[in-house]
């Protein structure tokens, strides 16, 4: 592998923000008389998808429009401006490592743009990446690769030039099909399906070593 590029998704790998965001939807939902499921959780993590949010809404004794939920949602507040947030322990080491080789990095999420530079800025992570793609700027969405393939392209990278680090079922499967070598990353302690990624690890400590194994196998 001749590694010169690394793509981030961010909920989960960048920041531990997914079961954060899983009790400022409840909190939303609660206002409808919805409960809001530890299943519903999972199956919206890595998603970006109306429809399986106005699933849940169907449960209301009254119909509620998407308008009228995002409003709610946006009232009630988010993990990316409202909450603590930090990186995940081990990241900022690893990022350090690979700037420190030449290796460039990008974010590529499901997340809209707003609240995911809004969350780099809270954690000052902003200079670490050459580009951020979010949700908002692809008209296909995860599992479907376009967002990696749009990092790719403004990275000027081919596919098998890069790693991708992942923590969703989705997502390993959108960086499959984009072509790259996929890390699936336990360390949010959600459980996901990550047996389709190339190497799975559960901590930046190991994801740390496994790169400098590969990168010196590059050297070689």
């Amino acid at each position: 592998m001749n590694i010169k590029y690394v793509i981030f998704d961010f909920d989960g790998v960048i920041a531990n923000t997914e079961e954060s965001n899983g009790n400022f939807l409840a909190k939303a939902f609660n206002e409808y008389g919805i409960r809001f499921t530890k299943e519903d959780m999972y199956r919206l993590i890595g998603l970006n998808n109306s429809s399986e949010l106005q699933g849940i809404l169907n449960r209301a004794s009254k119909q509620i429009t998407m308008e009228e939920f995002m409003e709610t949602r946006k009232k009630i507040g988010n993990t990316y401006e409202n909450s603590k947030i930090q990186p995940m322990p081990g990241l900022i080491a690893l990022i350090v490592y690979l700037r420190d080789r030449g290796i460039k990095m990008a974010i590529a999420t499901s997340t809209s743009t707003k609240l995911i530079i809004t969350a780099l800025n809270r954690m000052h992570m902003l200079p670490y990446f050459e580009c951020i793609v979010c949700g908002d700027m692809c008209d296909r969405k995860k599992p479907d690769p376009q967002v990696y393939q749009k990092a790719m392209e403004y990275l000027s990278a081919m596919p098998q030039d890069c790693i991708v680090i992942e923590d969703s079922t989705i997502g390993i499967t959108a960086g499959k099909n984009a072509g790259a070598y996929v890390i699936g990353y336990g360390g949010s302690g959600i459980k996901q399906n990550r047996e389709e990624a190339d190497l799975i690890i559960n901590t930046y400590d190991q994801c740390l070593h496994k790169i400098i194994e590969i990168l010196n196998g590059c050297d070689k």
